[in-house]
């Protein structure tokens, strides 16, 4: 009894708190390296040129004027935010409708753990839509597993693992691999002349990791996890077989219509195309592209009218006034997930402005550079060093035109593809992100865990890392296993690629 009220009266610092306590000590130790003139040089992607990047100082008059001056801009720019109010607009309808009660709670006859491996799976292969999958399985899954008797927050950290971990692979590239891709081949012409990234060279790669993490993930969180968590109480709403099968009706005809609208060079076909690129995946994810930008748009159009019709035909929804409320249906409980994005972004923006995350990765990727290693030990150190530089500093493609001009010679001299190295980098980032305290969809994992939380548990940061650091370190090992295997069995990676040239 004694041990159970000291861990309940233990004190825990919150994420909120925890955020500003970061950005106090980044900006002192900005001041302090400022001073001791910590530095760093940054190679061009051609390989042309070096460019020196030094510590901010947060404490100068420009470092004052960058926080207090730009600190609504930062958080009016957060991406995430734009994209998770959206997503969430069009999964209020859904929720408030009772279609996703419908089509949830026959999933209770689901063994636990084959539920698990799917979610698993599907989590890995969202990554294919990008950090949208975030905003949208993240609420979806965790309204799935309140309704079928198991605690939401299991479910919220099943796909955040799922997702984070599985970002370096999957059953198809996106946009992301492509913009990596384009500045490895860049980094690889110094070396390999006629050389040309192709993303089907590691294509097989991808499809065996991502069942192999899925099975690994499902049995980890089957093992870790389904003792520990509690189902909630649940709202109940009527269901309707004549409603679902309208809404499914109306459904395919938007998915025909939205299928028809990304495939090129058929009769009024490609309205969501940027035509002007000469790849699919260009055309579809370029900056340009209806598809890229407009994605959520549709998303909450097609899902707000099959919402609105299941709800009409059931009865769940009555009037308009009962739907313009089940428009906000999925914002309950949801007020520390926005202010937490607010600290979030000042946070992030304070730690770029510094540019230590900078410094600090250059540096690092100087050491390895020097390093005499090849093979195994310089494959090792790779994700090492590029693990540790994702956790300080979790932006892919940011990192990626650090390290790429550094890594991708030093790795063809040792007779490792452009294209392994690749892969090496992103599974590494995905790691690291799994452990990184300031990577902005961990903080909004954490402000869906506390919409579902009833003052049982102590949400914070470095709490919800540690809740999830056994099934990221079961899949951390898997990871480091599937590329040291890889190698050393010298096996295919894609269509007539290998890991070695």
């Amino acid at each position: 009894m004694l041990k159970r009220n000291k861990n309940k009266n233990k004190k825990h610092i919150g994420p909120i708190t925890m955020m500003i306590a970061i950005t106090i000590v980044v900006m002192f130790l900005s001041f302090i390296l400022n001073k001791l003139g910590f530095k760093g040089y940054i190679t061009e992607m051609d390989m042309s040129s070096t460019d020196l990047v030094t510590v901010n100082n947060a404490f100068s008059k420009e470092g004052i004027q960058q926080i207090i001056g730009n600190s609504v801009a930062n958080f009016r720019a957060l991406e995430p935010l734009v994209v998770l109010i959206m997503s969430l607009i069009s999964i209020s309808v859904l929720e408030a409708s009772g279609l996703l009660y419908h089509l949830f709670t026959p999933l209770k006859r689901i063994k636990p753990s084959i539920l698990t491996f799917i979610i698993m799976f599907i989590s890995i292969i969202s990554t294919i839509i990008g950090d949208y999958s975030y905003a949208i399985l993240l609420p979806v899954i965790g309204i799935l597993y309140n309704y079928i008797g198991r605690d939401p927050k299991l479910g919220i950290m099943t796909v955040f693992i799922g997702i984070t971990m599985g970002y370096g692979t999957g059953l198809m590239f996106n946009y992301q691999d492509i913009q990596l891709g384009s500045m490895t081949e860049i980094a690889a012409l110094d070396v390999l002349k006629d050389y040309s990234f192709s993303q089907m060279s590691i294509i097989l790669l991808m499809i065996i990791s991502t069942v192999i993490l899925s099975l690994v993930g499902s049995y980890a969180i089957n093992h870790y996890f389904n003792k520990k968590y509690k189902s909630e109480e649940i709202e109940e709403f009527n269901k309707s077989g004549r409603a679902l099968k309208v809404t499914a009706l109306v459904f395919i005809i938007f998915l025909a219509i939205f299928i028809y609208s990304i495939i090129p060079n058929l009769p009024l076909s490609g309205l969501l195309l940027d035509s002007n690129n000469g790849s699919y995946m260009d055309q579809l994810f370029s900056e340009h592209a209806a598809f890229r930008e407009g994605f959520l748009l549709l998303f909450i159009i097609v899902f707000m009218i099959c919402g609105y019709i299941y709800g009409k035909i059931s009865r769940n929804i009555k009037n308009n006034k009962e739907y313009n409320k089940a428009i906000s249906k999925a914002f309950e409980n949801t007020g520390f997930l926005f202010a937490s994005l607010f600290f979030a972004s000042l946070m992030i923006s304070i730690i770029d402005w510094t540019n230590i995350t900078t410094v600090i990765s250059v540096n690092l990727i100087d050491f390895l550079g020097k390093m005499q290693l090849s093979g195994f030990f310089l494959i090792v150190l790779t994700l090492l060093v590029c693990i540790i530089i994702s956790i300080i500093s979790p932006k892919t493609i940011y990192n990626w035109q650090l390290m790429a001009p550094v890594l991708v010679p030093l790795l063809i001299r040792a007779n490792i593809t452009p294209s392994f190295t690749q892969f090496i980098f992103k599974v590494a980032d995905s790691i690291g992100k799994s452990f990184s305290p300031i990577y902005i969809y961990l903080i909004i994992a954490i402000g869906f865990l506390y919409k579902y939380d009833d003052d049982r548990d102590n949400i914070t940061i470095f709490g919800t890392i540690k809740k999830m650091m056994p099934i990221t370190i079961m899949l951390t090992i898997a990871w480091i296993v599937i590329i040291l295997g890889w190698n050393l069995l010298g096996m295919r990676t894609g269509l007539g690629t290998y890991t070695t040239i």
